[in-house]
């Protein structure tokens, strides 16, 4: 008998792809969300998978499976379902995995890139694997279904905890940055969740040779871990981890070169105009080292009129770094022009000294501007006035919803500059 899977947030960039994963393993998947993608919607009902805009009440299932975000409303689901069996999207992975040989990527920040280029490799060059990738690759599906018994790659997540569920066969670690204070409050209980993750990986660890904190934990169990030599540059970086994984999983030895293809992922470096007056791209940068370096990387190859807008995400991460938003904001402002866009809270209950006014207020005075995103389109007009009408080079920073405002705008933008041309 198939077990049924109800799936809460099923368009979420972690869910949809694992509700398509479970439907080609043979169960029967529906789902509900509140705000769904419309293209990912269509995807799933695609593939079968039901998808409804609220939950229903009356509806028979063994499992019922819910992101992050919705385990603050686990109580309201209990009332509709008080017998209801409720696990965490990463429960459920972690339980897919247990028979699979799984190739882990893990870190703050880089794991939809690293995963993303290792399974863009494995359909390159026609390797046999399954993968699951939390964001949107530009070229490929998010997700490749693999059988019990096969390699399966896969970005896991610590922000939840749910990430001492895994057993990798080949873990790749990118960097052990404190991020999710509210799951691993201090440095101390990150760096025993790695230690604790390390003693479960059967085969491998590979790991930045450069990343200290993660070198002393592999020192630990020097047999099966090696120190991968990576470039200071991020892009670089993810590419040497990338090559080394690929080459650990499938036991042979790659061209650096298979990478050259690689499209890229949706909010990550992502070009949202490239136009005569206007440059723009996204990240989805949001951990005061990964902000650092993408802008740092941007400024590098557009320094000419540069204009950053940055959107923090959540306020229990914005409350505990606050202070180091602050200096790298202030920093960039005497190469660029800064503006703080407020805080995206992700269901967290408002924090004023969690807020973007918290960040503002540690700057430099007169270093960055506070703004709202029904701004955007004024600030653009009074930067190309103010720079007689040379190119902006934009940056839109952040794993917020202001994303999607900008992504918006330029669309708008190039529909219009498309009418003109017409005539």
């Amino acid at each position: 008998m198939r077990e049924n899977f109800y799936m809460g947030g099923v368009c979420g960039m972690g869910m949809a792809p694992l509700a398509a994963f479970l439907k080609e393993d043979g169960r029967e998947v529906f789902g509900f969300d509140d705000t769904p993608n419309s293209g990912i919607k269509a995807s799933l009902e695609k593939l079968g998978i039901g998808v409804s805009d609220k939950i229903e009440s009356g509806r028979f299932f063994d499992l019922m499976v819910i992101s992050s975000a919705l385990a603050r409303r686990k109580n309201e689901i209990l009332k509709l379902y008080p017998d209801a069996k409720i696990i965490r999207r990463g429960e459920c992975w972690a339980k897919l995995c247990e028979n699979r040989r799984l190739t882990a990527v893990v870190g703050s920040h880089g794991k939809s890139t690293v995963s993303a280029m290792i399974a863009h490799a494995s359909l390159k060059l026609n390797l046999d694997c399954g993968f699951l990738i939390g964001a949107v690759p530009n070229d490929f599906p998010m997700h490749r279904y693999c059988p019990e018994g096969e390699i399966v790659v896969s970005e896991i997540d610590e922000s939840d905890g749910t990430i001492e569920n895994f057993h990798p066969e080949v873990l790749v670690a990118l960097n052990a940055d404190l991020d999710h204070t509210d799951t691993y409050a201090d440095y101390a209980r990150l760096e025993d969740m790695f230690a604790r993750l390390f003693a479960r990986t059967k085969r491998k660890i590979l790991y930045p040779a450069r990343d200290k904190t993660l070198e002393r934990i592999a020192g630990k169990y020097a047999a099966r871990s090696r120190a991968v030599e990576t470039p200071q540059d991020f892009m670089g970086a993810n590419a040497a981890m990338a090559l080394a994984a690929l080459e650990e999983t499938f036991g042979k030895k790659f061209c650096p070169s298979v990478f050259e293809s690689y499209k890229g992922l949706l909010r990550r470096q992502e070009i949202l105009c490239d136009g005569a007056e206007i440059f723009a791209m996204a990240d989805y940068a949001h951990h005061p080292t990964e902000i650092k370096s993408f802008i740092e990387w941007f400024l590098g190859r557009h320094p000419e009129n540069p204009l950053i807008f940055f959107q923090p995400h959540r306020y229990t991460r914005t409350r505990r770094f606050a202070k180091d938003f602050a200096e790298i904001l202030s920093e960039f402002s005497e190469r660029a022009t800064v503006a703080l866009l407020p805080v995206y809270p992700a269901s967290e209950t408002y924090d004023a000294n969690g807020s973007s006014r918290a960040i503002f207020d540690l700057c430099r005075e007169g270093s960055i501007m506070l703004v709202k995103p029904e701004d955007f389109g004024n600030i653009i007009d009074a930067f190309k006035t103010k720079n007689a009408g040379a190119k902006i080079n934009m940056a839109i920073v952040g794993a917020g919803d202001f994303y999607f405002e900008a992504k918006n705008y330029f669309l708008k933008q190039n529909e219009k500059a498309s009418k003109n041309s017409r005539f």
